[in-house]
């Protein structure tokens, strides 16, 4: 592989699917009895090669061009419009997608294995497929049977793009402020005046139309999040034998001119400056915020894939790098005139970098996974308790998906660049614009400090504690089932220090809750959220782990070696992947989990300088 060309790590995305996840429980369902095993492998394959051959070769020529406003719409660059195209037709961008719209039903975790992929080859394109499946799936699950004729299969199919419309000039992370009016003119439909902001996908000519989901206050309902509702708002009116009608008083302001994602023209929306902007309610007056969170908890998850997809792209080209670029010695025979130059992954600050990027990518992709197979496991569930479990544990880890996926993504591709050097900066190579691209995953669906007041203030509190409490459960029940496993025994027993900490501080907040008030428990409420989903990825790597040496010792005593035979692992490739995943695990355990504790410190000391300093 060349350091410039994308590559996946298609082995590790194989052994979730075949060996770690449970995934023959989906093919058991009606719902997903079609996506038996071979089916599963047979499409990530196929979606894994489309990513590659058709979507990556636009990235940096669209990066490049970006977007630009003629005639008040946004074009985007051409090199996007086939690929765009080739997406739908080929079913790759609306894969979960009811198929009563034309769309394969696919289970979540295979559209999320399959958009790692789109994302790595090309975020800025693969972002619209993800805002129009949500926008179609607000108003699959809200819109009347009108609306869900006149829009989602033309959305599904992506002859119409979608957006969410939240954010406006006023009221950011802070949506109960928003000023965005509606107003009632007969029979559902609505007025619409306002400006949204920070439009990801906001205007474009992918598609005929843009079909935007818009929350606003109906006119005399209250303030705050209570008093808003949720509208249907085509940029062009949709006459009722479904062809385009009139302009709908939808203008495009202006397009971000941004740090990274290009070729994603991020908009500034005004409606109805002419009075004449309508929209179609979706659901009831009143309930838009709690309709709008379906798209944004799905959104949230998705944008956590963005620290995966990025982080595990730079970790493949900077090994392929690491392992082309010849330069220095050993360490160990610099001193010896004529010694031989070695490639830089023999190099051990360059080794311990791609084991920090290997390890962090491998629990990103642990923790992303698992969370999707609870979304497909939540849909096929045969008990109402089944339902809630699965539910819960979607609640707990989606703030971790958003916030830690996003903050350690980008880490990692801050590595890969200093893998590289001085070349890493340019952009001769890709990793210049994976990080720009990745920088505004930590921000938007919700900032990281907004995704760890979530966890502490929302769900950790939900049902009395019940969703921490459940997970902790888990975490002890596989120490207690594995504390003698001769590979993993000791690594377990330093996990289980690790939930006590976890355990610990966790009460800890209820005493600062009562002697310094809810201030102090929000300011170590990130390095919390840090630690806890490191403490989480743990344990679903040494679950992995587990697996993987069980299966080496299989293939061992199949052929007659120990574990402890070098040249047997270079020539095996299943056995080099499972002596990898135990190395990788025991690395992030011993090594960087203990990162992430130390982000606790401040609290632990009770130092609540920051809230007292003067500014």
């Amino acid at each position: 592989m060349s350091s410039t060309e994308l590559t996946l790590d298609l082995r590790d995305i194989q052994f979730v699917l075949k060996e770690w996840l449970p995934l023959g429980k989906l093919s058991e369902s009606e719902k997903f009895a079609d996506f038996d095993e071979e089916t599963l492998n047979m499409m990530v394959e196929e979606g894994i090669r489309f990513a590659i051959d058709v979507i990556s070769p636009t990235r940096s020529e669209s990066d490049n061009e970006g977007c630009r406003i003629e005639d008040g719409r946004v074009k985007v660059s051409e090199c996007l419009l086939e690929p765009y195209q080739q997406a739908y037709e080929l079913g790759w961008a609306s894969m979960s997608a009811s198929p009563d719209f034309g769309g394969m039903g696919a289970p979540a975790i295979l559209g999320l294995i399959v958009n790692e992929a789109l994302n790595a080859a090309n975020l800025a394109l693969t972002m619209f497929f993800g805002l129009t499946s949500g926008a179609a799936e607000l108003i699959t699950t809200f819109g009347s049977d009108e609306l869900k004729q006149k829009y989602v299969s033309k959305m599904v199919q992506g002859q119409y793009t979608g957006t969410m419309c939240l954010s406006e000039p006023q009221a950011g992370s802070d949506v109960g402020s928003l000023t965005t009016s509606a107003e009632l003119l007969e029979n559902g439909v609505y007025k619409i005046k306002g400006s949204k902001c920070w439009i990801s996908s906001g205007d474009s000519d992918m598609g005929e139309n843009v079909i935007h989901a818009v929350l606003a206050r109906i006119k005399g309902a209250q303030e705050g999040t209570k008093g808003l509702s949720l509208f249907v708002v085509p940029y062009t009116r949709v006459n009722d034998d479904g062809s385009l009608g009139e302009w709908n008083d939808v203008t495009v302001a202006s397009i971000e001119d941004k740090l990274g994602i290009h070729a994603s023209p991020t908009a500034v929306l005004n409606f109805g400056e002419n009075e004449d902007c309508q929209g179609w309610i979706l659901g009831e007056e009143g309930k838009g915020i709690s309709a709008m969170f379906q798209m944004m908890n799905g959104a949230r998850i998705y944008t956590g894939l963005i620290g995966l997809s990025q982080g595990g792209a730079a970790y493949e080209y900077a090994k392929a790098y690491a392992q082309e670029r010849v330069q220095g010695t050993l360490i160990s025979k610099m001193r010896e005139p004529g010694a031989e130059k070695v490639s830089i992954v023999e190099h051990p600050a360059v080794r311990l970098n791609l084991l920090n990027m290997k390890a962090r990518v491998e629990a990103l992709r642990a923790l992303l996974y698992y969370t999707a197979f609870q979304f497909d496991l939540e849909q096929v569930a045969k008990t109402t308790d089944e339902r809630q479990k699965s539910q819960n544990m979607i609640d707990l880890l989606t703030p971790m998906c958003k916030g830690w996926c996003t903050e350690v993504g980008l880490d990692v591709v801050q590595a890969g660049i200093q893998i590289l050097g001085g070349v890493g900066y340019t952009r001769d190579f890709p990793l210049e614009q994976l990080y720009r691209d990745a920088r505004i995953s930590t921000i938007y669906e919700g900032t990281t400090d907004i995704q760890a007041l979530d966890l502490i203030g929302r769900k950790m509190l939900q049902n009395g504690g019940l969703l921490f409490q459940q997970l902790m459960e888990q975490f002890s029940q596989l120490i207690e089932k594995h504390k003698e496993h001769p590979e993993l025994g000791q690594v377990l027993k330093t996990f289980e220090g690790y939930c006590e900490t976890l355990y610990e501080t966790s009460m800890g907040s209820e005493e600062v809750l009562k002697t310094r008030g809810m201030e102090a428990v929000a300011l170590y409420a990130t390095p919390f959220l840090m630690f806890f989903s490191s403490v989480t990825a743990g344990w679903l790597l040494l679950q992995q782990a587990v697996v993987a040496t069980e299966n080496l010792a299989s293939i061992m005593e199949e052929k007659g070696v120990n574990f402890a035979d070098s040249t047997f692992l270079a020539e095996h490739e299943d056995a080099l992947f499972y002596a990898n995943k135990l190395k990788t695990t025991r690395y992030f355990v011993e090594v960087i989990i203990p990162q992430f504790e130390a982000l606790l410190v401040g609290g632990k000391k009770q130092n609540y300088d920051a809230l007292d300093i003067v500014f």
